[in-house]
C-alpha cells in the first residue's frame, strides 16, 4: 500500500487540535504521532473511550464534582513535602521547567487550569510571581499550594503576598529565612492544619463543644483549669498569664509591649472574656459586656495585674461598657514598686505613715491625673487593709470590725478620725483635714484625691460594691471630710 505522507487539514480540524499545537510548541508531527497513539487505545476499547467522552461531556460527572467538592473543603489545609514531589517530580531544574511541568499538569482535563510564572532568576530565582488562571477558585488556590511548597523547598521562597479573584489567583513571592519562608507557606494555605488535626484527635468533644457554641451564641467564657479553681476559691489569680504564655510558647515578661497588647486583644477577645479591644499606641481600651460593677473592677484589676507580671505598670479606669488601661508615668511606677515590697516585707505596720508621706510627696512630680491617683491611692489602701486582715486573721467584716480598722489605721497614719454606726447598715466616718490635705489656706487636690482613693478602696474590700458611698469633699473654710457608707444587705 502506498500512503501519502503529506496531510491537508482545513481550519476546522486545526481549531480541534489547537490544545495539541500548544503542547508541542507548533511540532506538527508531534502532534500527530500523539494522536495515533490515542488511535490505538480506541481501537483496542472503543467502549471505554466512548465512556471517557461520556463523562468530559458531563460537567456534573463523579470525578470533576469529587475534585472540586475535595479542593473546596482543602481550603486551609497545606500539601504535604511527600504530595507535592509526588505531584510535581523531582527533576525541577529551572522556573521555565517549573511551568513547563505545571501547565502540562494543569492542562489534564479536571484542571483546565494555566500557569505564568516570572522570577529575577531562572535557576536561582530571589524574586518570583505565579499567576494561574483557570474558571475555579479553590483549584486555582491549591495549584497556588502546590507550587508555593515546591518553591519554598527549593528555592527558599517565601510569600510576600497573595491576590485571589474569581478567575485568577495570583501570588508573589521572594527569597527569605528557611523560617520565615515555611510560616509565610503556612499563614496562608496550612492555617486550618491544626484546627483539623485536634477534631480529629477528639472527634467526639469538639462536637459537643462546637455545637454547645453554636447554641450559646458563642456567649462563652474560656479560662485555664488552676485559673477557675483560684476564682472559685476566692483568691487572687495569676494565672490569667497562662493562655497568652502556652499559646505563644513564651513568659508575658519576654514579649515585647506592643505585641503583648495586640496578643491581649485577641486571646482575651476569642475566649470570650472581653468584646473587643482597640489599641491607641500604649494605651489599651477594652469593651466588655459585664454588668457587675465587682465584676468589673476586679477584671480590670487581672489585666493591670497581667501587665505587672510582664514588667508593665498600668492604671486602670472602668466605666459600664469600658475599661481603659494607660501606662503609669515614672513615678508612678516607683510608687508601684513601692507598693510592691511594703506587700511582701514585714514592715512595721506603725512605718505606714511615713510610706504614706513619702508617696504624697512623688504626686507632685507626676501629671495631672486624677484617675491615676485615685488608682495608685487604692493600690496602697489595698496593700494596708490585707496586711491588717492577715495579721489580725480577720475572716469576714462587719460594721463592727471596720470602724475598729479605720480607728486604728487612722491614728496610725495621724489622722484625727472618728467613725460610728448612725442607723441601720449605714456608717458615718468624720475625718479632720490635716496638713496631708491642706496647704497653707487651699486645699491639696492630688493628695485629696489619693487619699479618697485609699478610703474607697478600704471600704470596697470590707463590703464589697453593695454599698453607697457619699463624700462631703473639705473645702476651703471646712475642717472637716465626711463619709457616709450605706450597706445594702
Amino acid at each position: 500500500m502506498n500512503l501519502r505522507k503529506s496531510i491537508s487539514l482545513d481550519e476546522e480540524y486545526l481549531k480541534k487540535i489547537e490544545p495539541l499545537v500548544q503542547k508541542h510548541n507548533g511540532n506538527l508531527s508531534a502532534v500527530i504521532r500523539e494522536i495515533i497513539d490515542l488511535a490505538e487505545v480506541a481501537l483496542k476499547d472503543p467502549d471505554s473511550v466512548k465512556r471517557v467522552i461520556l463523562g468530559l461531556r458531563n460537567k456534573q460527572s463523579l470525578t470533576s464534582s469529587t475534585l472540586a467538592w475535595a479542593l473546596k473543603n482543602l481550603a486551609g489545609r497545606q500539601p504535604d513535602k511527600e504530595t507535592v514531589h509526588n505531584i510535581i517530580g523531582n527533576d525541577i531544574y529551572s522556573i521555565s521547567f517549573l511551568e513547563k511541568r505545571l501547565n502540562e499538569l494543569m492542562g489534564e482535563v479536571y484542571w483546565d487550569s494555566s500557569i505564568k510564572i516570572s522570577s529575577d532568576d531562572e535557576r536561582q530565582p530571589k524574586n518570583a510571581s505565579f499567576i494561574i488562571t483557570g474558571k475555579n477558585p479553590d483549584m486555582n488556590r491549591f495549584l497556588g499550594a502546590i507550587s508555593a511548597v515546591f518553591s519554598s523547598l527549593k528555592y527558599n521562597l517565601g510569600i510576600s503576598s497573595i491576590r485571589s479573584l474569581n478567575d485568577s489567583f495570583e501570588m508573589y513571592m521572594e527569597q527569605g529565612e528557611k523560617e520565615w519562608a515555611q510560616k509565610s507557606i503556612y499563614d496562608n494555605f496550612g492555617y486550618m492544619e491544626h484546627a483539623f488535626s485536634e477534631l480529629y484527635k477528639k472527634p467526639d468533644f469538639w462536637n459537643i463543644m462546637l455545637t454547645l457554641y453554636s447554641k450559646m451564641n458563642y456567649d462563652m467564657v474560656t479560662i485555664p483549669e488552676q485559673h477557675f479553681e483560684e476564682i472559685l476559691g476566692g483568691r487572687t489569680s495569676h494565672k490569667i498569664t497562662t493562655c497568652i504564655e502556652r499559646f505563644y510558647g513564651r513568659p508575658v515578661n519576654q514579649i515585647p509591649l506592643e505585641e503583648l497588647l495586640i496578643k491581649m486583644k485577641y486571646i482575651y477577645q476569642y475566649t470570650g472574656i472581653i468584646e473587643n479591644a482597640d489599641i491607641d499606641k500604649e494605651t489599651l481600651i477594652i469593651h466588655h459586656s459585664f454588668t457587675e460593677p465587682e465584676a468589673i473592677k476586679k477584671l480590670a484589676g487581672m489585666f493591670v495585674e497581667l501587665l505587672r507580671l510582664s514588667g508593665h505598670a498600668y492604671s486602670s479606669a472602668t466605666s459600664r461598657n469600658l475599661i481603659i488601661l494607660k501606662p503609669i508615668p515614672v513615678a508612678g511606677k516607683i510608687l508601684i514598686r513601692m507598693i510592691g515590697e511594703l506587700r511582701t516585707t514585714e514592715k512595721e505596720f506603725e512605718n505606714y505613715h511615713l510610706e504614706l508621706l513619702k508617696m504624697l510627696d512623688m504626686i507632685k512630680n507626676m501629671p495631672s491625673n486624677d484617675e491615676l491617683i485615685r488608682s495608685l491611692g487604692g493600690e496602697f489602701g489595698k496593700m494596708i487593709i490585707q496586711n491588717y486582715q492577715r495579721n489580725k486573721t480577720i475572716n469576714s467584716w462587719d460594721e463592727e470590725t471596720f470602724i475598729m480598722y479605720m480607728q486604728e489605721t487612722g491614728a496610725i497614719l495621724k489622722q484625727d478620725s472618728k467613725w460610728e454606726i448612725i442607723g441601720r447598715n449605714v456608717i458615718r466616718g468624720k475625718i479632720a483635714v490635716s496638713a496631708m490635705i491642706r496647704s497653707d489656706i487651699m486645699i491639696n487636690n492630688p493628695n485629696c484625691i489619693f487619699i479618697k482613693g485609699m478610703i474607697d478602696e478600704w471600704i470596697s474590700h470590707a463590703f464589697g460594691e453593695q454599698i453607697e458611698i457619699v463624700h462631703t469633699m473639705p473645702e476651703a473654710g471646712n475642717e472637716f471630710w465626711e463619709i457616709y457608707i450605706a450597706l445594702r444587705l
